[in-house]
């Protein structure tokens, strides 16, 4: 299992919290990272340079680096958009909407329309035996 983060959301990120995300903080920057992937926070004792993967880029990067994939999932996906507000109203309702709730988190966690919203994405797979 590796895990990725998506070049999708983190544009996202940086378009809700600009001053959060600098450089990302000027269009021209959040364009250059769309088209990179690069990210490298400006801020000392924030969040470290990284590498931000296109969703489509990650199958075959592993692959190319001998494994099979199995599958590759959000591990925050939708979840992720929801407030507290929005979590304290479906926790409100119930254990029993809170558990078909969270099924429906996990039945979405692999769909591709979804993937880029996800702050976090899973890689599964298996190392190809070496012939």
């Amino acid at each position: 299992m590796f895990a990725f983060m998506s070049r999708i959301r983190h544009t996202i990120s940086s378009l809700l919290n600009p001053e959060a995300w600098k450089p990302n903080d000027t269009m021209d920057n959040i364009e250059e990272f769309i088209a990179t992937g690069s990210f490298n926070h400006e801020d000392k004792g924030r969040f470290t340079g990284a590498y931000y993967f296109d969703l489509q880029e990650i199958n075959p990067f592993m692959e190319s680096n001998g494994f099979e994939t199995l599958s590759l999932i959000g591990s925050s996906s939708i979840s992720s958009l929801l407030s507290k507000e929005q979590w304290d109203f479906w926790t409100n309702r119930g254990q029993s909407e809170v558990d078909r709730l969270i099924e429906l988190l996990k039945k979405t966690a692999t769909d591709p329309y979804t993937l880029g919203v996800s702050s976090h994405l899973l890689y599964i797979g298996r190392k190809k035996d070496v012939v």
